[in-house]
């Protein structure tokens, strides 16, 4: 309850000008901690989008070697066709 008072009577000592820096102070902080929130959000986005790109670059390292792999085996099918 004493913290009220105390408060109060400031406000009632500043006026409305207290009142003004009161508000702005409240949202100084809100701004700060949701500033705060957005870095932490940017980081974890920033290091799926890594974690992604290091996944679809090992596909496509797959993908490549399955597609040499059956070149090279598709020649040998063929010549073994025709031989029989």
């Amino acid at each position: 309850m004493d913290d009220i008072t105390s408060i109060a009577s400031w406000l009632k000592a500043t006026g409305p000008w207290g009142l003004v820096v009161a508000l702005g102070y409240s949202l100084w902080k809100l701004s700060d901690k949701k500033d705060a929130a957005l870095r932490e959000l940017y980081q974890e986005v920033v290091q799926l989008s890594r974690t992604q790109t290091e996944a679809v670059t090992k596909v496509e390292a797959a993908l490549v070697a399955l597609k040499d792999a059956i070149q090279a085996i598709q020649p040998r099918a063929r010549k073994k066709r025709t031989e029989t």
